[in-house]
Order: structure tokens, then sequence, then C-alpha cells
């Protein structure tokens, strides 16, 4: 969300293997949840922050209103 990344950065910051991300991807590019963008042979993909977005602070409402950490479930583990 934070910013436009390739699959390769997106498998590293996640610790997950390059073909499960890309994997991931592909349902999401079909339904426009995300874009993707040419940079020579790269491609670097960005949420669309219109829908993606506000479905986040939807479910952050929701969390911080409903569950019982009040939401820091979605922080991580601190």
């Amino acid at each position: 969300m934070e910013k436009p990344m390739s699959v390769n950065e997106l498998a590293e910051e996640l610790g997950q293997e390059q073909s499960m991300i890309s994997h991931n991807l592909k349902p999401l590019l079909n339904c426009n949840f995300i874009f993707i963008k040419k940079q020579g042979k790269k491609r670097v993909y960005s949420a669309n922050q219109e829908t993606v977005g506000t479905l986040f602070r939807a479910v952050e409402v929701h969390a911080e209103k409903y569950c019982p950490t009040g939401g820091k479930c979605l922080k991580g583990a601190d």
C-alpha cells in the first residue's frame, strides 16, 4: 500500500516465494485492485488507492472497534 513494488520486492518484504506472490497478484490485477506499470524489464505493482485504501480503512475501523486486541493484530507482531 505504501509504495509501488516489483514481485521480487514484495516477496522479500513478505518473506514469501516469488511464484506465490505472482500467483496471488493475478486475481487482484484482473479485478483492478492493483495496477501494473512496466519499467524496462521490471513490472511494478501499485495498489488502487481509491478502492483498496477504502477497504483497508474499513478493516482498521472494524478491528479497532470489535477485535479483542483493539486492532493491534493488524499492525503486525510488536
